[in-house]
């Protein structure tokens, strides 16, 4: 076995052991027992097939001239997404119910009080100098609107929860590094940085900050300061809102929608390896195992995002798309093999036909599969929310199915074609090697 494809092996060897360790039903062990405390991942359902909550604002549009109303209502809706949908890939609906109220749908949340506290903030953001002798605050000109983004981390020196945050560039930054200059020079003074009533800072600056970047502390859990990165990253309310109506509703399609969903994408599978092996035989075999994997590194990868800030939530739709991939997973097989039985009806040798077919299907599995994903990023960026997980799923599906077939497809028909029973061409769906011409002689004369 040559370096380069035991270095495959041992990659191939390693992804399907940290797969299966999260799909286990209770891998939050193991992942404790090697260092990582993430709390248990699990597969995220839409609220077509877990329920949630449903929540109504109105906004308080009185003191609202007649023509900006409606941009106001934008900037509402805009808002309120991106307090609960920071990433844009959770199955979330939020939508303008009449002239002045808006409709959040919240897959999974039973906290129906915590999600309306949440959303329904003002999340206005102020900057103070506090007066050392007074102890009274001074307003400044920095607000909200200045800041850039906002992360939630820990601090690797305290292992207490932070937001690192970053002002605009331009006049943002010099608004704020003529702040924290006034500050450090004026003894006692402190800054202050305020959420609507709550302070999230207030100390002292060191040094004047002149980049823009600056750090708030003194959150109890992470899970508060990530709370409060989407409130400053969203920005705040252009009007007030209100909470006019909460109700938890319950799934719509459920448990039996799940059962049937998993039955049919494991139809779709058998199908799928059925017609492999008997199209090719034992590298359709080997296909198949490939595509078993990725069906593992899928379902593994959507509960690995449940514990990041891009969580994958599966809908009805979201289901679709990835059974859909779990069909188009084999197609780079398909390529890869046809060219390799071309290769070998032309005398080639097995392992030559399995490396050219590889090199000289890649072009065509590079250009299907780009095509693929740019019709899910149209989809992504111009679709509803349904359509939105449709192509998610599909997307990472394309990817996952691509790597799987350089990687652990080639593996194994790597390793198959090195032994005595993988050199026979009849191995591969019956391709026979071409008959040696038969020599003509000369009549002696």
């Amino acid at each position: 076995m040559d370096k380069k494809l035991r270095r495959r092996l041992y990659l191939v060897i390693i992804a399907v052991v940290l797969a299966v360790i999260l799909i286990l039903p209770r891998e939050d062990r193991v992942l404790r027992a090697i260092g990582i405390n993430a709390g248990t991942p699990q597969v995220k359902l839409g609220l077509d097939l877990l329920g949630g909550t449903s929540l109504t604002y109105e906004a308080q549009l009185g003191e609202t001239s007649a023509e900006d109303r409606t941009k106001a209502m934008d900037g509402v809706i805009n808002v309120i997404t991106k307090r609960v949908n920071p990433t844009g890939t959770s199955e979330v609906v939020v939508q303008q119910s009449g002239d002045n109220r808006v409709v959040v749908q919240l897959p999974g949340v039973t906290d129906s009080k915590a999600a309306a506290d949440q959303i329904g903030r003002t999340a206005t953001l102020s900057f103070y100098k506090v007066d050392p002798a007074s102890e009274a605050p001074i307003a400044t000109e920095l607000s909200g609107k200045d800041l850039e983004n906002a992360t939630a981390q820990i601090d690797p020196q305290t292992g207490q929860p932070v937001i690192l945050f970053q002002m605009q560039g331009g006049e943002a930054t010099d608004k704020f590094a003529k702040l924290t200059r006034e500050i450090n020079e004026t003894d006692g003074a402190r800054l202050a940085i305020v959420l609507d009533n709550e302070v999230l800072f207030n100390g002292s600056v060191s040094t004047p900050i002149t980049d823009g970047r600056g750090q708030m502390t003194g959150f109890e859990t992470v899970q508060t300061a990530q709370e409060t990165a989407v409130l400053l990253n969203a920005g705040a309310l252009p009007v007030p809102v209100d909470l006019v109506s909460q109700r938890t509703i319950g799934a719509t399609l459920g448990a039996e929608s799940i059962s049937r969903s998993i039955i049919a994408g494991i139809i779709g599978v058998l199908a799928v390896v059925i017609f492999m092996v008997m199209s090719y035989r034992w590298a359709g075999v080997l296909a198949a195992a490939a595509l078993v994997l990725y069906v593992i590194f899928n379902i593994s990868l959507f509960k690995l995002s449940s514990i990041t800030p891009w969580p994958i939530v599966l809908t009805l739709a979201g289901i679709a798309g990835f059974v859909l991939s779990v069909g188009m997973a084999v197609d780079a097989n398909i390529l890869i093999f046809e060219r390799m039985k071309e290769e070998l009806r032309s005398g080639k040798s097995v392992k030559s036909s399995l490396d050219i077919g590889f090199s000289r299907a890649w072009s065509s599995i590079r250009d299907s599969n780009t095509s693929t994903l740019i019709t899910c990023l149209i989809l992504y960026n111009f679709g509803a929310p349904v359509i939105k997980g449709f192509a998610v799923t599909l997307a990472v599906g394309v990817v996952i199915s691509m790597l799987t077939a350089i990687s652990v497809s080639r593996t194994f028909l790597g390793l198959f074609v090195r032994t005595k029973f993988g050199q026979n061409p009849q191995r591969y769906s019956g391709v026979k090697l071409p008959l040696p011409e038969p020599k003509v002689q000369e009549n002696s004369r």
